[in-house]
């Protein structure tokens, strides 16, 4: 398992959001592995294509575009993201590269080799970029958007973590604005004297960093993420959504701290497709939560609600041997 440890001082920042679409990829892996022999075939695969990818040769050889894709994520996730650490503060933020590519979708692998050290090139400027001494890659979602004529459009998008949470989760303590929508600065607590957080944000950093861990695995892969809202049919009030418009509305700890217990819940809960009466939750079968981006939003129009919108990532967990 990789993790960060750090010992440093918090630091509030404001998270900038750049929004990414969802798409989910599969590996062309045996049907229902165990977990020893998916975590083997997947470790195989990861190291073998990262000796290509890594190797000061050029490569002569060739793959599928679906497969460098999911190749590219595993890769970069594995040998830079840390999924298991925390932190206060969280940020997606999208890339976009492409690949030349035959008739039949298949890419050259020193082709891919060249996108792949630019993925790189992308961490590295993303983080240079993020004011915090304490920074690190949570996840690389990688997918190929579409194919015109002979060249394949990727994006990545890579969720960052910075700033360390020190301490399942710490109670809310405090009265906050219900977050921040518009303007220069976060919105800060209800009594006005503490500006460095909002309510979405409280949620936020509880739900990315639990007071209580347990092991995590080797790493992960067919990254997913979804998008919801205090909408849809079963919700019952349990994601903020406010008719009345108001952008300085106050939240009570007592309501924060219900939201917070409901988020937990809709996102470790699995997604129960026999039912349209009530939402369980939102995890995908068979993936694991990584992490959370709470946007502060408004329904459009000119009075619409406000509202929080969850954007959740999940991924398949695999495990690497313990050595």
């Amino acid at each position: 398992m990789k993790k960060i440890i750090f010992i440093l001082s918090i630091a509030a920042t404001v998270a900038i959001v750049f929004h990414s679409c969802k798409k989910e990829k599969n590996i062309n892996l045996k049907d229902e592995p165990t977990e020893a022999s998916y975590s083997q075939q997947v470790m195989e695969r990861i190291i073998g294509f990262g000796d290509k990818m890594n190797s000061s040769m050029k490569s002569g050889g060739d793959m599928h575009i679906d497969t460098a894709v999911w190749n590219l994520e595993a890769l970069i996730s594995y040998e830079n993201a840390y999924p298991d650490s925390s932190s206060r503060d969280f940020i997606t933020v999208e890339s976009y590269y492409t690949l030349h590519v035959n008739g039949d979708s298949i890419a050259i692998e020193r082709d891919i080799q060249e996108v792949y050290q630019l993925m790189l090139d992308s961490v590295d400027y993303h983080l240079s970029q993020i004011n915090a001494s304490m920074k690190f890659l949570v996840f690389c979602d990688v997918e190929l958007t579409e194919i015109i004529g002979n060249t394949a459009y990727v994006q990545a998008t890579n969720g960052y973590g910075f700033n360390l949470v020190l301490g399942w989760y710490t109670p809310i303590d405090d009265d906050w604005i219900w977050g921040t929508y518009g303007g220069s600065g976060l919105a800060g607590n209800c009594n006005g004297n503490d500006f460095t957080s909002d309510g979405s944000n409280e949620i936020q950093y509880r739900i990315n960093h639990p007071a209580v861990q347990t092991p995590g695995p080797g790493s992960y892969t067919d990254y997913i993420t979804i998008y919801r809202t205090g909408t849809n049919l079963g919700y019952d009030g349990r994601i903020y959504w406010d008719e009345t418009s108001t952008i300085d509305k106050c939240l009570l700890v007592n309501t924060l701290n219900d939201l917070l217990s409901d988020a937990h819940n809709l996102i470790y809960n699995y997604d129960d497709l026999n039912t349209t009466e009530y939402i369980e939750g939102f995890r995908p079968q068979g993936k694991d939560f990584i992490s959370i981006e709470i946007i502060d939003d408004q329904v459009p129009g000119s009075s619409g609600p406000f509202l929080h919108q969850y954007k959740i990532t999940y991924a398949v967990p695999y495990y690497a041997s313990q050595e």
